[in-house]
């Protein structure tokens, strides 16, 4: 009798977490287009992997401005390079970075450049930098980072 309990908890289990599975967004890397109809135009705002919130306004024609509480306002340009969405800031580094769409409205930010020539360049690293999400629209992140 008990040896039938744990075979129906562990196919319980199995079920429960093939569900979970079945319903996780999978993450889907953003291209060119797919980034600039995203992006342009709009606000994103969310925070870094430590949890320090960021928002970035990325204004038609390539311009930007930035806010964290550690840095504070600043101005820069962002581009898309070689499937790459770069952020490049006056008086503070930025970074060319992978993009994941994981929700409607959720996308993660995964640095794999320091400049847009290294961008040019096949990706040596890709990290996880920050999770946003487009102002004006309900946030489909799982976790809800938001400022």
């Amino acid at each position: 009798m008990a040896h039938q309990r744990r075979i129906t908890a562990l196919a319980a289990f199995l079920f429960l977490a093939t569900q979970v599975a079945a319903t996780s967004p999978k993450p889907v890397v953003m291209q060119g287009p797919d980034l600039i109809a995203a992006f342009d135009g709009k606000t994103a705002s969310g925070a870094y992997g430590d949890g320090t919130p960021v928002r970035e306004t990325y204004l038609v024609g390539g311009g930007i401005t930035y806010w964290d509480p550690n840095w504070g306002d600043k101005t820069g340009k962002w581009s898309v390079v070689n499937g790459l969405f770069c952020t490049f800031y006056d008086g503070m580094s930025g970074g060319c970075f992978r993009v994941e769409r994981i929700g409607a409205n959720c996308f993660d930010f995964l640095v794999a450049a320091s400049t847009e020539e290294e961008a040019l360049l096949p990706p040596q690293r890709q990290d996880y930098t920050a999770r946003v999400s487009i102002e004006g629209a309900p946030s489909t992140c799982p976790d809800e980072l938001s400022v």
